[in-house]
């Protein structure tokens, strides 16, 4: 567990404590609880699960539409509290779009209930099902070549800075391939995905619960954008709320994300800082440098002399070996816990030993997803264009980011050609001076390569 969370849920806690709820026994909810018993297709998972309670819930496929019976079923995951009295649940979404609910907290559920004294379950689930929504195929590839959380598209390469030849070319045409495919595969539940009908999920999730009216949320990155259009549609059902790792809805709904690489080089430097003062016995990049600047300049000279030169296939296109490089860092710093693996693939990159600097990764991350990216976030948004010279503004708004800029600006290509728009629709203007019960609790990372400072 990170000190910044330790700190945050120890804030949180308190604010919590303030909150009197009414318990009641899960066996008498309208929700029944058991051993999780999943199929993963993760061994690594399928082991963890057994220390977790599951549940199936049942949830309006299409909220707009009372008339419709057609019911659409959820998987739920609880981490018990471990300690008495038990005083309600936290909701924990931990981003995406479309991360695994029930993933994240087989990750982290234990602790979360520990950082919030042990008092409170943690529930989460996947959202809408979207995890096993898939695209004609196109996101069947091997945990090893994902890049992180799904930001980028399985299903084409990555954009090398400043190639707008190839990206309003190819980058265009494998967009609309993509769009299509998943339009055939859920054209009749496409737009039953969005944002908003997932809030109204955990409304009914805590209703069935039975434990009072106020429903307490902790959310990262995305969980943050989810977590506001909860607090603007029922205000009044707020508790406790947690925002860590936040997105501007403004930017999130208009689907451009312009500022979201915006602290990607404080982060790099956040982790050669922490690499030196480590010392090489924890980060064997620390042998060959003794300065960030140092560090800073060769990491800078191998991607500006093209020192990893040719291409690799990792998605079954060719790839500039330079560009995959740089998406495999970006996954890095993205995920702390990964942060020793990061320094052994640097200096292999710098030692000129491919080898290292592509070994795949090995933690035990949900592969599904990659779709259900897409599903919520470009349902989300009314962000399109007829032509990609229409988003030229937004590709240079990316770039102009500075590091890693490049690395997330397909993500835009593809909603700009989605099919499908989410049945609820959000008013920005809504989640502005929202007036919940208690205020919410906004923290942010200075050095986070994805949720910058400023979007707090």
């Amino acid at each position: 567990m990170k000190p910044r969370n330790i700190i945050l849920g120890y804030l949180f806690l308190q604010s919590i404590q303030a909150t009197t709820l009414r318990t009641r026994d899960s066996s008498t909810s309208g929700i029944t609880w058991s051993q999780c018993n999943l199929d993963f297709g993760n061994e690594i998972l399928n082991r963890r699960q057994k220390a977790y309670d599951c549940a199936k819930f049942s949830v309006p496929l299409d909220y707009t539409n009372e008339e419709s019976s057609r019911p659409l079923v959820l998987d739920l995951i609880k981490a018990n509290a471990t300690r008495q009295p038990r005083k309600g649940s936290v909701f924990y979404n931990p981003g995406g779009p479309g991360a695994s609910g029930v993933s994240g907290v087989i990750d982290v559920g234990g602790k979360l209930v520990d950082v919030l004294g042990g008092h409170y379950d943690i529930i989460s689930f996947d959202p809408r099902q979207t995890l096993t929504a898939t695209c004609g195929g196109i996101f069947d590839s091997p945990l090893s070549t994902l890049s992180p959380r799904q930001i980028l598209n399985e299903g084409a390469d990555i954009v090398t800075h400043g190639d707008w030849e190839w990206i309003k070319g190819e980058a265009w045409r494998n967009a609309g391939e993509l769009a299509d495919a998943c339009y055939n595969d859920h054209a009749d539940t496409g737009r039953f995905y969005g944002t908003p009908f997932v809030a109204r999920d955990i409304v009914k999730i805590a209703d069935a619960l039975g434990q009072g009216s106020q429903i307490n949320y902790w959310g990262t990155s995305y969980g943050t954008i989810l977590g506001q259009v909860l607090a603007a549609i029922f205000p009044k059902r707020i508790g406790r709320m947690l925002l860590d790792s936040n997105l501007l809805p403004d930017e999130y709904f208009t689907g451009t994300w312009k500022s979201s690489t915006k602290d990607a080089k404080k982060a790099i430097m956040r982790f050669f800082d922490e690499c030196l003062a480590a010392g090489p016995q924890s980060c064997s990049l620390a042998a060959s440098y003794s300065t960030t600047a140092s560090l800073l300049k060769a990491y800078n000279d191998l991607q500006r002399l093209h020192r990893l030169d040719g291409t690799l296939s990792t998605t079954g296109r060719p790839s500039s070996k330079s560009n995959w490089f740089e998406s495999l860092v970006f996954h890095h710093l993205y995920t702390p816990s990964l942060y020793p693996q990061l320094g052994a693939r640097i200096k292999g990159a710098l030692e000129g030993s491919e080898t290292a600097a592509f070994l795949p990764f090995s933690d035990a991350i949900d592969s599904n997803g990659a779709s259900a990216l897409y599903m919520i976030a470009c349902g989300d948004t009314s962000f399109r264009a007829d032509t990609p010279d229409d988003l030229f503004s937004v590709y240079q708004t990316h770039l102009d980011q500075g590091p890693f800029g490049d690395t997330i600006v397909l993500n835009r290509f593809q909603c700009a050609r989605w099919k499908f728009q989410a049945a609820e629709q959000i008013d920005t203007n809504s989640l502005r001076r929202i007036g919940t019960n208690h205020p919410v609790l906004i923290v942010n990372g200075i050095s986070d390569p994805i949720t910058p400072l400023i979007s707090a």
